[in-house]
């Protein structure tokens, strides 16, 4: 077990709380909840779990799109302002209710719900995993009990947050990823269409990941919303524009130097890191850390994010099984240096259109509406990967870094990048128009 992962074990938060156990009280009793301090530490932790499992980053969006609406689904019982998600997301139409004639502490009950959904969706993990997110859960509960909350209390709270989280994964149950093992995808064997790429020569991944349930989508609306545009045709005659953009990559990878090398394992996100998903959690954990927003604002932003992240999975993976585009680096072994290789492994999925370029713009959008485009710091491979805290001005620079990115790896071409944007920005908004507020 990695050291900083049993640190993480350690984390106990006093939670300032009071709340009598009276079962007459009206369920509106103003009661504390779960604060940023505590959603932090549960981002930490999801972060820690991703990485000690090598969870994909398809897995980790579901998951962590699943937990975090399990969670805001408590937090917003106890909200005035806050709304639930019930009918505004595909096929999320009913979730149990509270007694009215009750009284609960709606921080355990999220906590509970999220801490139910991700014990189940990490029920095949090793024992010492499982630990990990139990013991943040029994943490904050202990904490509760010592700032005076009731044992019934606490128990009432609990087990409704565990109905609440069963109804989440009920509702998981529907989406089609138990199909995913039965995936049958008919690969493309034409000249221009997406080949094996070294060092593996593995298959398509997740070739049916686009046929999911979306979040924010019908299955109709992933090919024709937020489309980033048909791709242009793979033609390697020489001074065609998809030759010159290829010749582009070549030349780039060929002469980068230790900074755009840096950036490129910066934003790759591969196996054995936080991938994708995990590395913007660790973002939003960075930004909770610094109390920009208060509880309410923070896990809306979990949930948001989330959303976004996995239906920016599901919608440039339906797109990418449609066009089967080649990646940059067969084309380049194929006209221009059958020995050349990108400076990062090439993901095993076709080219067009780019998920971690639509991904850096989805997730970057919802931290602009959220935060507005403040100056954001980054530290998330500072201590396994040995890269300094990148320090941007803005997300948009941010969100353009980890994008462009890509050509420094040698996996994307700059078009396919260009008309991330669109798609991510698109995907983002998605997320942040539905009503999270009253």
């Amino acid at each position: 077990m990695r050291n900083g992962l049993l640190a993480l074990l350690l984390l106990v938060v006093l939670i300032p709380i009071g709340c009598k156990d009276d079962t007459t009280d009206p369920i509106d009793q103003p009661t504390p909840t779960t604060s940023p301090t505590q959603l932090m530490e549960w981002l930490e932790q999801l972060g820690a779990v991703i990485r000690a499992t090598n969870t994909s980053g398809e897995e980790a969006s579901r998951i962590l799109a699943y937990s975090s609406i399990a969670y805001y689904e408590g937090y917003q019982l106890n909200s005035e302002s806050m709304r639930s998600l019930v009918g505004q997301l595909q096929g999320l139409d009913v979730l149990p209710q509270p007694d009215a004639n009750l009284t609960y502490n709606f921080g355990i009950v999220a906590e509970a719900a999220m801490y139910t959904v991700l014990d189940e969706m990490y029920a095949n993990a090793p024992t010492n995993i499982r630990l990990v997110l139990s013991s943040t859960y029994d943490g904050h509960e202990r904490a509760y009990l010592i700032n005076g909350l009731s044992e019934s209390l606490i128990d009432r709270s609990r087990e409704f947050g565990q109905a609440l989280g069963n109804a989440i994964l009920d509702w998981s149950a529907t989406d089609g990823f138990d199909q995913m093992s039965n995936c049958a995808v008919s690969v493309p064997s034409g000249p221009f269409d997406w080949a094996t790429t070294p060092p593996t020569f593995a298959g398509p991944k997740y070739a049916c990941w686009g046929d999911l349930r979306a979040f924010t989508f019908t299955q109709d609306q992933l090919i024709v919303l937020c489309h980033p545009g048909i791709p242009e045709n793979v033609d390697t005659t020489s001074g065609s524009d998809y030759f010159n953009e290829v010749l582009e990559v070549n030349e780039i990878g060929d002469n980068l130097n230790p900074g755009e090398v840096e950036i490129a394992r910066f934003w790759n996100d591969g196996n054995g890191t936080y991938t994708v998903p995990g590395h913007y959690i660790s973002i939003l954990r960075q930004l909770v850390q610094q109390n920009l927003l208060n509880g309410e604002e923070s896990v809306t932003a979990y949930a948001q994010l989330c959303i976004a992240m996995a239906d920016t999975y599901i919608s440039t993976y339906k797109l990418k099984y449609t066009y089967w585009r080649p990646r940059p680096l067969t084309s380049i072994q194929q006209t221009v240096d059958m020995n050349w290789n990108s400076e990062m492994d090439n993901p095993l999925t076709p080219e067009y259109p780019s998920m971690r370029s639509t991904m850096a713009f989805a997730a970057t959008q919802v931290f602009i509406n959220l935060y507005g485009d403040i100056e954001v710091k980054d530290n998330t491979y500072s201590s396994i990967l040995g890269i300094d805290e990148r320090i941007f001005t803005s997300f948009t620079a941010m969100g353009e870094e980890a994008a462009y990115s890509r050509i420094y790896a040698g996996t994307n071409l700059r078009t396919t990048i260009e008309s991330s944007e669109y798609h991510g920005r698109c995907i983002a908004q998605r997320a942040n128009e539905l009503f999270f507020t009253e």
